[in-house]
């Protein structure tokens, strides 16, 4: 019984291998670098608007989940360079996160 999965303790572990596939699915179905810059730089954006809504909650199982996305990404990137890949992704994050902090940009919830 000790090998079972139980996911509420290893939910961060199952999305991360979950995420990586999908991001190197997202990879792979990009025909162009520029294409494949547009979507790591909207998935930086979704990134950053996950960060900044669990910023006063537990953070670090997210920060796993979408570096597992980011890996997954990386290495299904045929086209382009994978360090302006990662920093496109950082400044997409970054930048949501800036926006939504200033309320420039608003969730519907709120």
């Amino acid at each position: 019984m000790s090998f079972m999965f139980q996911f509420y303790k290893n939910y961060m572990e199952f999305f991360f291998l979950i995420l990586t596939i999908i991001g190197l699915l997202f990879a792979l179905l990009a025909p162009s670098a520029v294409i494949s810059y547009i979507i790591i730089f909207i998935s930086g954006l979704f990134a950053g608007r996950v960060i900044y809504e669990r910023k006063s909650k537990i953070v670090f199982p997210y920060l796993v989940i979408i570096a597992g996305f980011l890996i997954g990404y990386l290495i299904g990137a045929r086209y382009g360079n994978h360090i302006f890949v990662f920093v496109l992704f950082l400044v997409g994050a970054v930048l949501s996160y800036k926006l939504y902090d200033k309320k420039i940009l608003r969730d519907t919830r709120y």
